[in-house]
Order: C-alpha cells, then structure tokens, then sequence
C-alpha cells in the first residue's frame, strides 16, 4: 500500500507537467509549417517507405500535406473535410473531417481539443522534452504516438507505432509557428476531368 502511493505521489507531478506543457504549447498554436520526411519501417524494421515535403497548419482543423518525393500527392483539410488528391492516378478522395484524421499527428496539431480528452500522457525523456501518447479510443489507428521537442521547446518530430507494429517517423526542419497563411492553402478545388470518390 505505502509503495503503492509513493508511486502515485512520483508519477503524478510527471503526468501534470506532461498535459500542462502540451495543452499549452498547443493552446499558444495558432499556425505551424515545417518542411518534413517520414520513414515507415515494418516491424522487423525494415524501411518499407522514405517520403519528403511540405505541411501548413491552422487552428482549429485546417491543413495541408504536400508529399513531393518520391511521388506526388496532396492532403487538404478544409476545417469540414479531408480532400487527398492522387496526381499520378489523377484522383480525388474526399472523406468527413473526423472519420479522416483519427488520432494522428495532423489531429493533435490542428484540433483545438485538450489533448487528456483523446491520449493518456506521460513525459518520456526530460532534457530534450519527449511525451509518449496513448489514445483513450480502442478504434484508433496507433497504439501509441511520440512527440519531441529540443531545448527551445520547438516541435521535432513525431514517433507513431500503428496497430500493425509499423512505426513511422515524422521529422520535421525550417519550422516556422504563428506566421500569418494564405488561406488558399486550405481550400481545394479538384481538378478538372478528375476521378471524385466520396468516403463519407
């Protein structure tokens, strides 16, 4: 029993620091764009996928990913719906923004929801800030998503381990947060002759 609430009085202050850090560094976000990579790796860890580009964010759930390397495509998220355009297919996909984005990375940036009502945290590395999080719903699409900061408390990247045991890494560079955006950016008009698929 003693152990029991030493370990509770330990971990506690741990769990507030981590909630308090991210509801905060979140709540101060208004916008966020970085240039990013991300490597899939199976769970042998072979690299199964290395990709690059660009990503814009708006509070509250406006974005848009721009895969450039190794093929094109492009990922908008208009604060209703999630447009994914496939320029080698020519295709566009169009799904309900909440259906679309589960509990990912793109979700916790741009939703203006606390982060303890969707994830259990817990602060994993304290020099350099890291936070591990576990969504609450049984549905989602990770077991566990990793964010890290540096020194400067300046976001670097993400750690998210899928229910397949795959695990992706976003890094991200040329970080650049609250800058004001065109709000082009976050509006998509498919083009011309495309393919519409309606997932919704």
């Amino acid at each position: 029993m003693k152990n029991s609430l030493l370990l509770i009085l330990v971990l506690a202050p741990n769990l507030l620091h981590a909630e308090d850090f991210l509801n905060r560094y979140l709540g101060n976000l208004a916008t966020f764009q970085a240039n990013f990579e991300q490597r899939i790796y199976n769970d042998n860890g072979t690299l199964l996928e290395k990709s690059s580009g660009k990503m814009y964010v708006q509070r509250p759930n406006k974005f848009r990913w721009v895969y450039e390397k190794p093929y094109s495509q492009l990922i908008v998220a208009d604060g209703e719906r999630v447009w994914i355009y496939d320029n080698d297919l020519d295709q566009v996909t169009v799904k309900n923004m909440n259906k679309a984005l589960g509990k990912t990375p793109a979700f916790l940036l741009s939703s203006n929801r606390k982060v303890n009502k969707d994830f259990r945290v817990r602060q994993i590395a304290y020099t350099r800030k890291a936070f591990e999080l576990t969504p609450k719903d049984k549905q989602a699409a990770f077991k566990k998503i990793r964010i890290k900061f540096n020194k400067y408390n300046s976001l670097k990247g993400f750690e998210l381990l899928d229910n397949l045991d795959q695990k992706s890494y976003i890094s991200f560079r040329r970080v650049k947060k609250n800058k004001r955006m065109d709000q082009g950016l976050f509006i998509f008009t498919p083009p011309a002759g495309s393919d519409i698929i309606y997932e919704e």
